[in-house]
């Protein structure tokens, strides 16, 4: 069961259900050809550098001959400036917008239970990646049928498959959680743990980094409260899809944690391989960018309208535990993990 949940992704992009019929690829062909003297203008929205899940996304629909003129705008992730950033991509005239994250995807979209009528971007198809739960973060009213101008791909494994993994490593008690109020899944996350853990017998300790004045985390806090979780007993913290945590202050979160001898499970692929995460299980992050690729192509080719492409998540998922991790907490993986795992293989030893 466990290798059956845990299997690495390792098939490419037909495990996405993404092949195509001959011909529909001659009649896509054809699409491509018309519109080969224009190319699509493709505006990325990031709150960080562009990764593999903007290359898989790019590279995609190169190999499917959507020419396209890509954009990047950078946004700040901070709130009061969300309507510059709506005027500031409105100004690009896009024929597609591709957001990175919860709060910038809701930052270009705004609720879906909430009036847009002076949102210029309400009528431009938007494409997400790496949204943890599109549905309770108020982006759309369900999965199958957005039922408006926003579809995409999330990253994140069900939960109980998450504790699966969690609980295969070690038999951790304590689940520690640092909350950030300033993202609207951060609370979910915390819920949806609280409800897990109790149906498992566990227990989550939970902190929560208080706002600055203009409503944003206050990165200097991350260090004490992850002691002051680990001084209350948690054995493992838990970094979910938090932008503030997992991406932009990932090093933070990461160095705290191996400071109080504190374990850590991401669900994010890049704060493993890069900023020392013990473990964590995720989709990929190149096959999630090939996948919001798919449905940027049935937009653009195919005419196909956004509220009728169902949001997804991949069905695969990948396990990546940290040697050097292990090693710096004397915390190694059961032999069983290593069996279904992709490992970061400590370095060489020095020759003497």
């Amino acid at each position: 069961m466990l290798s059956r949940l845990l299997r690495p992704l390792s098939c490419p992009v037909l495990c996405l259900g993404l092949a195509v019929a001959p011909a529909a690829r001659a009649n896509e062909a054809a699409q491509s050809a018309a519109v080969a003297a224009r190319p699509f203008t493709i505006v990325m929205v990031l709150p960080r550098a562009a990764q593999s899940t903007e290359a898989g996304f790019r590279n995609y629909l190169e190999r499917e001959n959507v020419a396209a003129r890509y954009v990047e705008v950078r946004f700040s992730g901070n709130k009061l400036d969300e309507d510059a950033l709506r005027q500031q991509v409105a100004a690009l005239r896009p024929d597609l917008i591709y957001a990175w994250g919860t709060p910038t995807s809701l930052a270009l979209a705004g609720r879906h239970d909430q009036s847009n009528a002076a949102n210029p971007l309400r009528n431009t198809p938007i494409v997400f990646t790496e949204v943890t739960d599109p549905v309770n973060a108020g982006l759309i009213k369900n999965l199958q049928q957005p039922e408006r101008n926003v579809t995409g791909v999330s990253h994140v494994a069900p939960l109980d498959i998450q504790f699966n993994a969690i609980q295969a490593y070690r038999p951790f008690r304590k689940i520690g959680y640092l909350h950030n109020p300033a993202e609207p899944n951060s609370l979910t996350i915390l819920r949806n743990l609280q409800a897990q853990a109790q149906r498992l017998g566990l227990q989550v300790i939970d902190a929560s980094l208080g706002l600055n004045a203009d409503q944003t985390p206050d990165p200097a806090q991350i260090g004490p409260l992850v002691a002051d979780i680990a001084a209350r007993g948690a054995d493992l913290l838990y970094i979910g899809p938090i932008t503030f945590l997992a991406f932009t202050h990932r090093e933070a979160i990461t160095q705290a944690a191996l400071r109080q001898q504190l374990p850590t499970f991401c669900t994010t692929e890049s704060i493993v391989r890069r900023s020392g995460c013990l473990f964590g299980l995720f989709s990929n992050d190149t096959n999630v960018g090939r996948f919001a690729g798919s449905m940027a192509r049935q937009i653009l080719l195919e005419k196909k309208p956004v509220s009728a492409i169902a949001a997804s998540t991949l069905q695969r998922f990948s396990l990546l535990v940290n040697i050097p991790t292990a090693q710096t907490l004397q915390l190694y993986p059961p032999m069983l993990l290593l069996n279904v795992a992709e490992v970061i293989p400590a370095p060489p030893a020095s020759p003497r």
